[in-house]
């Protein structure tokens, strides 16, 4: 339910309200004066301005306090929703953080695994991002980050999860993608990393090494994470600034 529609619905509960108070007020009144045999209707009569100011003033007072109302209730779902994304992205970069990642993971193996359908799993390593915190401060660092945190949303495709995983290792999870387009976004998050500079650094350059994981018919044990793992491994032993991939097959061992 949009804010708007939020605030219409306590506003127009306040207008009730406040019709329905002055009314239910004469009525009372009205079968009380009836039962000792007095003259409501000639005492409505007699003092209509006071019930017709009784029922504006009691329309404008509940209007206002459900508008009121619906305004804050706005402001808590507002909150509430601030909260939930501020736990489940990283800080720094807004990518998803590494718990609510894992989580996402897990259910996309599992659909995975019931489907047949590939999944793929990219881990993203800066390099050298240690030497870049000792030579010019974590402040560069923390731009650094940065960079490759706005590269990986620009190279991933829209239905891909990105996610900022450690200290210098980011994360890409791609449903329903096969080894070549596994290594087409891979390939893509390093040229974007490195085709220009760090804002605000004086030219820094960097570059990041990329381990791919293709799983076919996935169980719901599968480790992608460790076979991409290794592949990162595998990347940053052949000179780094490169993507190294693996498949793993049925029996999710890699090949």
């Amino acid at each position: 339910m949009n804010p708007r529609s939020l605030r219409l619905i306590y506003t127009l509960i306040g207008l009730v309200l406040g019709i329905g108070a002055p009314i239910g007020a004469f009525v009372i009144r009205f079968l009380f004066m009836s039962q000792v045999h007095a003259a409501p209707l000639g005492d409505l009569s007699a003092n209509r301005f006071f019930y017709i100011y009784q029922l504006v003033g009691s329309c404008v007072v509940f209007t206002v306090a459900g508008f009121t109302a619906g305004i804050r209730a706005e402001q808590l779902r507002e909150a509430e929703s601030f909260y939930h994304a501020l736990s489940e992205h990283d800080a720094l970069t807004g990518l998803y953080n590494a718990r609510a990642f894992r989580s996402r993971y897990g259910r996309l193996l599992e659909r995975a695994a019931r489907t047949g359908a590939p999944i793929s799993l990219l881990l993203i390593d800066i390099d050298h991002l240690k030497h870049i915190n000792d030579r010019y401060g974590h402040p560069t660092g923390n731009k650094v980050l940065m960079h490759v945190a706005n590269a990986l949303r620009e190279a991933k495709r829209s239905e891909d999860s990105a996610a900022r995983w450690g200290g210098d290792e980011f994360a890409i999870l791609l449903e329903g993608a096969d080894a070549t387009s596994a290594r087409r976004v891979a390939e893509n998050v390093v040229a974007r990393v490195k085709a220009k500079p760090v804002a605000f650094t004086r030219g820094l350059s960097v570059t990041v090494t990329v381990g791919a994981c293709t799983a076919w018919h996935a169980n719901p044990d599968a480790d992608l994470f460790a076979a991409a793992d290794r592949a990162l491994y595998e990347g940053k032993r052949e000179g780094r600034d490169r993507v190294a991939a693996v498949e793993l097959d049925s029996e999710n061992s890699a090949s």
